[in-house]
């Protein structure tokens, strides 16, 4: 069974409460025509009534006592022939009556009105002659179900009518509403076709348009989106070609080392050196292996946040480079104030371990590397300072890309990664903080984590 669009399900939908509104309306106008008929008609039936009771009391003023028998047996079969039977009674005994017996008799002042042997009856009862008797009055009132009949077969034409007028209307009205809407089904299929560039037609200002406005917005996003995705894709897969051949490096020397020392006679001083080379080596494996963990760990778990302190922080990791420091002969000092850093203690000593490890590289002999925390403009603000090698603009721009390295030969030979910085970069986002390096050839550099505002 086929089923129905959208488009064919409302206006189905729609046409059935319009018809079914249109003929309950219709319905009811019937209905209160007939209620208004049969009022009119109650009140007929009653001014008669009255005239009549009227008339009769003027005959029977006039009337002898013998002739009141003559007169009720007048006056019911006079107005019989008009189509109104009457009935005369006292204290309950009927006198003279032209009404049926089986027809019930109301109480003065009420009438009945219903059918009686399948044809509409109207009866109504009141007391003349002060009280004396009381009359009973029917009519046959059937000409109001002929009349009703009438008033149902003339507006069955007008309904049917006007349901094919609005059936026609309603339809083209719809479809030219919906217009709009197969416009963008058109669009969507073009998109979900491999046509990115599709948009939908923007014309109007009804709520049409709006959509097709929010889907033009959606379209542009997700294609940003997927632009992003796929770079991202490239780049995480530069990353992984750089990553196998940063391991491949020190694991071919290992190998290269181990088989030497196993397949040839040597002496101390070369074992030894070819011992150091593997230790060299592997440890340059342990920091890539590391950083990567370290990475993984921020993107999985995110970050937990307490108060810190800055001179605490700063003393920490002066302790862990003092002695790598001095055997290079550079001196490592700590400055500032001591500052209230909101942040994880963990990462941030991970970060500023990796920045006083690459300021230690780049010192040369007798060097200086100053550790510090500052505030500034409102935010907090640790810093490694030292005046080595520097490096030049288009490098500070580069040196925070993953596998980057301003000096190749000389990162890979003293156990560079080119992860370190990225994974600092990563830190400093996690905490909603700025990193920013400021260095210049032979000068030196300084790196600062900003911690802004409410951040800091």
């Amino acid at each position: 069974m086929k089923r129905l669009r959208f488009f064919e399900k409302t206006y189905l939908i729609t046409l059935l409460l319009f018809l079914l509104l249109l003929n309950a309306c219709v319905f009811w106008l019937a209905y209160d025509s007939q209620k208004k008929q049969c009022t009119a008609a109650e009140q007929v039936c009653h001014a008669e009534l009255l005239c009549i009771a009227e008339a009769f009391e003027k005959d029977y003023a006039v009337s002898d006592e013998d002739g009141d028998a003559l007169l009720m047996l007048s006056y019911t079969s006079f107005y019989t022939e008009d189509g109104i039977l009457l009935c005369f009674a006292r204290d309950g005994a009927v006198l003279q009556s032209s009404i049926p017996d089986h027809f019930p008799m109301p109480e003065v002042g009420q009438y009945i009105h219903n059918r009686i042997d399948g044809v509409r009856q109207m009866i109504i009862c009141t007391s003349v002659c002060d009280g004396a008797y009381t009359l009973t009055y029917a009519k046959d009132m059937s000409d109001l179900d002929e009349q009703a009949k009438r008033l149902a077969f003339s507006f069955i034409p007008i309904s049917l009518f006007a349901s094919l007028v609005l059936a026609i209307c309603l339809f083209f009205v719809q479809r030219k509403l919906f217009a709009p809407l197969g416009k963008l089904s058109s669009t969507t299929k073009a998109i979900a076709n491999g046509d990115l560039h599709a948009r939908a037609d923007e014309t109007g200002h009804d709520e049409f348009a709006q959509l097709a406005k929010d889907f033009n917005v959606m379209s542009d996003r997700l294609v940003t989106q997927m632009q992003e995705t796929q770079a991202l894709a490239e780049q995480r897969q530069q990353m992984l070609d750089n990553l196998g051949h940063e391991m491949r490096t020190p694991l071919t020397s290992i190998y290269a080392s181990a088989e030497h020392a196993f397949r040839n006679e040597l002496d101390e001083e070369t074992r030894l050196q070819l011992m150091l080379d593997i230790m060299s080596e592997s440890e340059r494996l342990r920091r890539i292996s590391r950083i990567l963990m370290d990475d993984a760990y921020i993107r999985e778990n995110g970050i937990g946040r307490e108060y810190i302190s800055s001179s605490e922080l700063l003393l920490h990791i002066h302790d862990i480079f003092v002695l790598r420091a001095a055997e290079k002969h550079i001196e490592l000092n700590i400055v500032g104030d001591d500052l209230a850093i909101y942040g994880d203690k963990t990462l941030l000593e991970i970060l500023l371990s990796n920045l006083t490890e690459n300021a230690i590289r780049a010192c040369r002999r007798n060097g200086a590397i100053t550790l510090g925390a500052v505030m500034e403009n409102g935010n907090n603000i640790l810093f490694v300072r030292d005046n080595g090698i520097g490096m030049t603009e288009e490098q500070v721009q580069h040196i925070t890309e993953p596998f980057y390295r301003t000096d190749k030969a000389r990162s890979r030979k003293e156990g560079g990664t080119g992860l370190g910085l990225a994974l600092c970069k990563r830190i400093a986002d996690a905490h909603g903080a700025s990193l920013v390096f400021s260095s210049a050839p032979d000068q030196g550099t300084t790196a600062s984590l900003i911690l802004k505002g409410d951040e800091a």
